[in-house]
């Protein structure tokens, strides 16, 4: 059974603004092709492993369905984090290492990254697009590179970003059901 549409946040603090501009761009891509985003998974990091380092540290394992089976399944993956030291976060790397070569063969997936620079944001847009790619993911348009200051703009950018690239997206359906 397909998980239809997952979005994946790496962030360490749930409920973050990279979490915001992955549901906005997940938003955008979905009207563009006809998707229904109640049918939306997003899978914070930050909670399924119970590791927050947020301003209140919180830490145990927290139960609910199979975050692995979930992306391993879902038609459309946005994976979206925030730039740490020119990557992805550590957190999105030890989770993404728990798959295997062409384990997500069946994904299309889209990269996310956000920065305080334009190009630590392209740094880790790109290294999260390899490693997608290196397991097996589509990845049939750019990845999403966002800079801290035009967080305020995500829902205008995710627009912009989803009206050139949905076509490539779309050539794949992508179910929400």
């Amino acid at each position: 059974m397909s998980a239809g549409v997952v979005v994946l946040v790496g962030n360490p603090r749930a409920g973050s603004r990279t979490r915001g501009l992955a549901e906005a761009v997940t938003g955008a891509l979905l009207d563009r092709l006809g998707g229904s985003p109640g049918a939306v998974q997003v899978l914070e990091l930050a909670e399924v492993v119970g590791v927050s380092f947020g301003p209140e540290p919180a830490y145990g394992a927290t139960t609910g369905p199979d975050p692995f089976a979930a992306v391993r399944s879902a038609r459309l993956l946005v994976v979206a984090t925030p730039a740490y030291k020119g990557s992805y976060t550590g957190l999105l790397k030890v989770f993404l290492d728990q798959f295997g070569h062409r384990d997500l063969a069946d994904v299309i997936a889209v990269p996310v990254a956000v920065a305080a620079s334009p190009a630590h944001a392209d740094a880790a847009a790109s290294a999260l697009r390899d490693v997608l790619v290196e397991l097996g993911a589509r990845v049939p348009a750019p990845p999403l590179a966002v800079p801290e200051s035009r967080l305020a703009d995500a829902r205008e950018i995710a627009a912009r970003w989803a009206d050139r690239h949905a076509a490539a997206i779309a050539h794949r359906p992508v179910t929400t059901a």
